[in-house]
């Protein structure tokens, strides 16, 4: 690392805004000497990977986990599946219209805020299952969903980017897992709750009202944490280096952005593999309604996350893997993943046709049956995340910058929210899920070839990374030869990104 410069980078405005980090190298790396030096400790903390990726491991905990634990009761844990199953249909369809242009809301209002927008609509989505239950007003239930869609449209778009974008790359994979790992920890506490509310209820039907409170109550707590949310431009990772974020585009160039990366290799090839990693929600949560009690639904929220936060890093740690280019950790992933989910699938179909055959009625823990019975659930619930951490690791090998991991993210949940719209409607128009679970497997087996495309041609390295590199090294040979600190203009910044694009997903 060189020494402190004597005048700040173009288009950092070191010195000159104390919202700024003090201190660039170049566009890339940090002087870390000078930053220790000029920017106090709180804030370092504060613009710290780690420390951003906590605050939305939180959010994540608060919103999307709690949602999850809610869903975990077996449809909401209302007395039948049907309408919890419209629901979510209504909210995942206008989640995905949202997320179809999401990149260029979140790149308008910047991701700190898309995140502020989404985290003020997650005590929403507890507070309508708890008037149904209490009040019985499906129309409240209903009537809230495009209002949680486009929360959850905002907030998830502007979180992938984030996990896409801050981690140290030899860091990625783990990085990933603390985040989906945050995930389950709600569905933990989640399950906690559920389990101290309806450990006495043996039978079918509804869990209590009360249930519902404790989670519009952590839901809230995601708001304060989305407010210290930094921006990317100002996170310092780990390793000394920051996110590359080139300068805004306007409306009508983002527009233009977002629609050709849906139309590269990369996103088309991996939307039915993305479809697939999201589908299982809807079969296996109305699965856990028809035959379970409610104090076993309860339990299966409280215990399914133990395994998949040993997966989740147990996948972080292959994908990290020291000695191995980033293309063959993405094959070792990908197969683990697809081998995984496929026992899964085959189990739980033979659950499902004994179950047809005999209807088991509302099973409860004392069962014993119950283990049989329940373990396809368990293994689920680690399987199917684990296909979607793998999403969010394999995009993020392709993104030339930070802007490009809001695309990338956009178009990973207008896809996903596509797969759990379908299988949430095909969930409320057949009271069986064995359709849906063919589906499931249907597109599991359909993802293949993409995927196995899109692995082969990985790239070694994260191309943000090696364009910023590029970027550092003509930014000093610059200095070198005497230049004026003007940095590189638009030309030179194309040229450089032209050259190390993946041209054959493009």
């Amino acid at each position: 690392m060189e020494g402190p410069m004597k005048a700040p980078p173009p288009q950092t405005h070191a010195g000159n805004d104390d919202n700024l980090i003090a201190g660039y190298d170049t566009n890339h790396n940090v002087d870390m000497e000078r930053y220790q030096r000029e920017v106090p400790l709180w804030k370092r903390v504060h613009q710290h990977s780690l420390t951003q990726m906590l605050f939305i491991s939180v959010q994540a905990f608060c919103g999307p986990a709690i949602a999850d634990a809610i869903t975990g009761l077996g449809a909401g844990g209302l007395a039948t599946p049907r309408t919890s199953n419209i629901r979510f249909a209504i909210e995942t369809s206008i989640e995905a219209v949202f997320c179809l242009f999401g990149g260029v809301l979140v790149n308008m209002i910047g991701a700190k805020w898309g995140l502020v927008i989404g985290a003020i609509s997650f005590p929403l989505f507890g507070a309508s299952y708890y008037c149904n239950s209490a009040f019985n007003n499906q129309w409240f239930l209903l009537a809230t969903a495009p209002i949680t869609g486009i929360g959850f449209a905002f907030w998830n778009v502007a979180e992938g980017a984030y996990v896409m974008s801050i981690a140290p790359e030899s860091k990625r994979g783990k990085y990933l897992a603390l985040w989906i790992v945050s995930r389950n920890l709600g569905q933990l506490v989640g399950g906690s709750i559920n389990l101290a509310k309806n450990a006495s209820s043996d039978a079918g039907g509804g869990i209590s009202a009360s249930t519902y409170i404790p989670f519009i109550a952590i839901e809230a707590l995601a708001i304060p944490f989305a407010f210290g949310i930094c921006e990317m431009a100002h996170v310092v990772r780990s390793d000394g280096t920051r996110i590359l974020t080139p300068p805004k585009l306007s409306h009508y160039d983002e527009t233009k952005e977002i629609i050709r990366t849906y139309m590269t290799k990369v996103v088309y090839c991996c939307a039915i593999f993305i479809i697939w990693s999201y589908f299982y929600n809807g079969p296996w949560s109305t699965y856990l309604a028809l035959y379970f009690s409610v104090r076993a639904r309860a339990l299966s929220s409280l215990i399914s996350p133990f395994f998949c936060i040993i997966g989740c890093f147990a996948l972080g740690y292959v994908t990290d893997l020291k000695g191995y280019s980033q293309r063959r950790r993405a094959q070792f992933g990908f197969w683990l993943v697809i081998i995984l989910n496929t026992a899964v699938c085959i189990w739980s179909l033979i659950m499902q046709v004994k179950f047809i055959r005999h209807d088991p009625g509302p099973i409860d823990w004392s069962d014993k049956r119950y283990a049989a019975a329940f373990l396809p659930y368990f293994f689920i619930q680690t399987t199917g995340p684990l296909a979607q951490v793998y999403n969010y690791w394999i995009l993020s090998s392709f993104a030339k910058s930070g802007q490009d991991n809001v695309r990338f993210s956009a178009a990973l949940k207008c896809i996903q929210c596509v797969g759990s719209a379908i299988a949430f409607g095909v969930s409320a128009a057949d009271s069986s899920p064995l359709v849906g679970m063919i589906l499931n497997c249907a597109l599991m087996l359909a993802s293949i070839p993409g995927m196995w495309y899109i692995t082969d041609h990985t790239p070694d390295r994260i191309p943000a990374d090696v364009i910023a590199e590029e970027m550092e090294a003509e930014e000093r040979r610059r200095r070198e030869e005497g230049v004026e600190h003007e940095g590189l203009d638009k030309k030179d910044n194309t040229d450089v990104a032209n050259v190390h694009a993946v041209t054959v997903l493009a």
